[in-house]
Parts: C-alpha cells; structure tokens; sequence
C-alpha cells in the first residue's frame, strides 16, 4: 500500500536582481487523495495457459480521482534499487508488446475501486523465456479541485512569491510472462554479521533505524526465471538449541537477467534474548507457510 503524504510542503529558493533578493516559495498542493493508491496485487504473473489476470485498484482518499494507467520498463541492480529504462539490458525481455489492458484510464470515488483486466497473446513461434514489464498506475492532478488548497496556506511575507507544485505518486507492479521450461537455482554467496559497535561505524549516522547488529548478504541466481520468496534469519543462542527469529524480507527476488542481489537486513531479537555467541541461520524459501520450500541456506557462526 502506498500511504499519503499529507501537505502542504514549503521549499525556499532565494536569489538577488541587482540590489533586490526575493524568496521563491514552492507549495505542493495537497496530495493525500492522489497518494491513497491501493493496488492489489502485487505482482502478475502468467504462466502456461494463463490468458488474462485482474487487478484492483482502490481509492483511500477522502476526494474522487482520476488514474492513469500505463506500461514501463524497469531494471532492478545488485541492491534492489528499481529504475526506468529504454533500452532492455542484457537478458532481460520486455513483455508489453504482448499484452493487452482495459481500461487506460479510471475514476475512482473516495473510497471506491476499479478492476483492471490484463489480457496476454503469445505468438506462435514465441522462444521460451521470462518476459517482465511493469504496469503504472498514477493520478491525475485535478487543478480545479486542488486550487482551493493555496488559499488555506500561510500568507505569503513581503517580497515572497508563492509557486504551487503538484506532487504525482506512482505505483508500478511487475507483469511476469513465463513461457516453455524455465528454471532457477539459488545459494548465499556470502553472509556476514555486523555487531551494532561496527554498524555504527559503518554508516556514520545518528538515525537509529540504521543502527543494532545487521546480517548482509548476497543471493546468486541461475537459471532461466526469477523466483518471488522470503529470506528469513534465525538466532541459535550457544546455550540453546532453539532458533529464534530476528529478521525477515518478504517477496524477496532476484529478477532476470540479475544473477544477484545484496542486501544488509537488521536483526531485532525477542524481548530477553541477546544476539551475542552462537549462530544465524539464513534461508531463502518460496510458498506458504506449512508448504514452504527452502531454495537456499547457509550458516554464520556469531564470534
């Protein structure tokens, strides 16, 4: 869920013209109904004889909206930072050109929600592999509705120049397209334990959600498909023989053509226990709890 951000947002610019220095004030107009943007779910996948799939989009703001929606692509590096993209790296597969979507464009009443239907058409001579694009979803700024909001602000000051701005949330969601016998095969390349003394010392800020012990670790991919799973991380105290879990990442994925991805995870332990000696276990597994497969593991032994 993408939650709102409640404005308005005050930025200053200053600069001088001959002997008279004005300041620009930049307002972004209200955007809580353009932020309130539910989309579920996730992730579309289509697989074998899959022809078409929904979406629902809901409006949690308190105003009607109007939302656009459209396809982009989006390249993911070794962190999981996400970006957009022309040109198609090395591997990667665009899936756009076989798909299809009604509608293009949707109001939604505060409160309200709208289905979206996705409709795929392979061609015959289709080679097999993972195709992936990303589907947008954002709002339209109504400027009648929102002009309103600059009345309610702070009056502007002597020789001060008031700017609105519209700020447009995004929500993409992948669409996978999966066709002919794909494959993948996962392993923890590395994983290493960070006490919070060298965490600390390793980000140089005072921001407390970067500070405690931290496990980071690279998963390698193989094969042909991405996998969508969690990573969890469990602690064995070196007087015990229970686990305890201290860290977890759901929807975790390395998508083709990455054949890694790292990240540095903290490690919170329940009330009364101590990550200090013993043991951290990592897994990377994929499905529901009770039927759950482990695709990777590995072990660090805690000094």
């Amino acid at each position: 869920m993408l939650k709102s951000i409640h404005l308005p947002l005050k930025v200053y610019f200053y600069f001088c013209t001959g002997l008279v220095c004005l300041a620009l004030t930049f307002y972004a107009r209200s955007a809580q109904a353009l932020g309130d943007l539910t989309v579920t779910p996730t992730r579309v996948i289509f697989e074998g004889r899959d022809r078409s799939k929904t979406i629902h989009l809901v409006n949690r703001g308190n105003v009607k909206a109007t939302y656009r929606v459209e396809f982009t692509q989006i390249a993911m590096d070794d962190d999981g930072n996400m970006s957009e993209i022309d040109v198609a790296e090395e591997g990667q597969i665009f899936a756009d050109s076989m798909l299809r979507y009604s509608p293009r464009q949707v109001e939604i009443e505060a409160g309200g929600s709208q289905t979206i239907r996705i409709m795929v058409r392979k061609p015959r001579d289709l080679a097999a592999g993972e195709y992936r694009s990303h589907l947008v979803m954002y709002a339209i700024p109504d400027k009648a509705g929102n002009s309103q909001t600059l009345d309610n602000l702070q009056p502007l000051k002597e020789k001060e120049v008031g700017i609105p701005l519209d700020v447009i949330y995004r929500v993409s969601i992948p669409v996978v397209i999966r066709h002919g016998e794909l494959d993948a095969e996962f392993s923890f390349s590395s994983a290493d334990y960070l006490t919070e003394a060298e965490t600390t010392e390793l980000t140089e800020v005072e921001n407390t959600d970067e500070q405690g012990p931290r496990v980071s670790f690279t998963l390698e991919r193989k094969g042909t498909r991405s996998v969508y799973g969690d990573v969890e991380v469990a602690y064995q105290p070196q007087t015990e023989n229970q686990w305890y879990v201290v860290g977890m990442v759901k929807d975790f994925v390395v998508y083709v053509p990455n054949d890694k991805r790292e990240m540095s995870l903290p490690l919170i332990a329940p009330e009364g226990i101590e990550i200090d000696k013993g043991q951290l276990k990592l897994t990377f597994s994929q499905g529901e709890k009770g039927e759950k497969q482990t695709l990777a593991t590995t072990l660090v032994t805690l000094p």
